[in-house]
């Protein structure tokens, strides 16, 4: 499984557009799920464990409850049965591909995220917000793997899809996700990048009169709202040349990013490390190198035992904006050096990454 290829462009937009087509028009009635508490209490557990960043090493019990499930739905003949299950099904799909991503096994994580939208549509309009979460975390898989466009295309027809939907939640990370392709496609998408975010933010204030959410988008909150468009700006800021332009988004970058600081709630050990992250790449949106490094350098030892592929990839993304912009310099040095002995312990295969930024 950790060796399937990775679709993209029309082979990955035509089915999720496809999915968004077949979704059926009505509401379903809801699904009393009393007897499955003990289950729902285990996949809610599995998501802390994501969240605390040790969800890498808990990986194979979240594939073994999936298929059990997975096996329980092919098996049943009782229509109420499968029905109370497969909402199951698909939240234990999209969290196995989200762990797989966090692992750095792409290929499984787009497996198991259309295993999971399969499951959405199986399950009914009840599920849409959930298969339209999906369609986001296949956004930040593109948007991972450089293929801005497709990340930009998956997050409208996530957008659309969401015309049938009241999830405030759901819509406010399409939109901040919409917005970060927007923003990695270059200066002339800047407006409509800027407009996404502000949205972003807007729609997750109004979500607040939505009452109570299931437990999936927990991580829906203040401090994440404001990561998400503190990364648009950030790129915004790093890819304008003009003075006044970046300084303006760069202070919208560091308002929104010390806000998801503070607003950050404890057990989001993973999220700590990539707010620190973030911070250094405002500064270096500043042109501040300096404060760039010493804040990288804090990043560096709070990510200590934590193993994700998602935090290494923000770490040698930042390194190689600030070896572009400020080589030879001691302090980019020094932490280069402590960069490499990190991902040495951590993960020896991504070093070569590092090596590879200095040229």
């Amino acid at each position: 499984m950790e060796q399937l290829s990775i679709l993209s462009s029309a082979a990955l937009i035509r089915p999720i557009r496809q999915w968004v087509a077949s979704l059926p028009a009505g509401r379903d009635e809801p699904i009393g799920l009393d007897n499955l508490d003990e289950l729902r209490d285990a996949v809610k557990l599995f998501r802390r464990w994501d969240a605390s960043g040790v969800g890498g090493l808990k990986r194979k019990a979240v594939v073994g409850q999936l298929n059990a499930v997975a096996e329980s739905v092919h098996e049943t003949r009782d229509a109420v049965t499968r029905a109370k299950l497969l909402p199951i099904m698909a939240e234990l799909s999209q969290l196995a591909g989200w762990m797989a991503y966090d692992h750095g096994l792409a290929g499984a994580a787009q497996r198991y995220y259309m295993m999971a939208l399969h499951a959405c549509r199986e399950a009914g309009p009840a599920a849409l917000a959930l298969g339209v979460k999906v369609i986001g975390d296949m956004t930040q898989l593109s948007t991972a793997l450089g293929s801005y466009d497709d990340s930009l295309n998956l997050a409208q027809a996530g957008l659309y899809a969401l015309h049938r939907s009241e999830s405030r939640l759901v819509r406010s990370e399409l939109l901040g996700l919409e917005s970060r392709a927007y923003a990695q496609l270059g200066s002339r998408e800047a407006p409509d990048a800027a407009r996404s975010a502000e949205a972003c933010v807007e729609v997750w204030y109004e979500a607040a009169d939505d009452g109570p959410a299931p437990d999936w988008p927990h991580y829906m909150n203040q401090a994440e709202v404001d990561c998400l468009a503190a990364n648009t700006y950030t790129q915004l800021a790093l890819q304008t040349e003009d003075q006044a332009r970046w300084r303006a988004y760069a202070g919208r970058a560091e308002y929104h990013t010390l806000q998801a600081r503070q607003a950050r709630a404890n057990g989001y050990d993973r999220s700590r490390i990539l707010d620190e992250i973030r911070l250094a790449k405002v500064r270096l949106s500043q042109r501040e190198p300096a404060e760039s490094v010493e804040v990288a350098t804090a990043a560096l030892s709070l990510a200590g035992a934590v193993r994700s592929s998602v935090v290494y990839d923000w770490l040698i993304r930042f390194h190689a904006e600030l070896v572009t912009r400020h080589a030879g310099e001691a302090s980019v040095t020094n932490v280069t050096d402590q960069l490499r002995d990190y991902l040495r312990q951590a993960a020896p295969i991504r070093e070569g990454d590092v090596i590879a930024a200095e040229g």
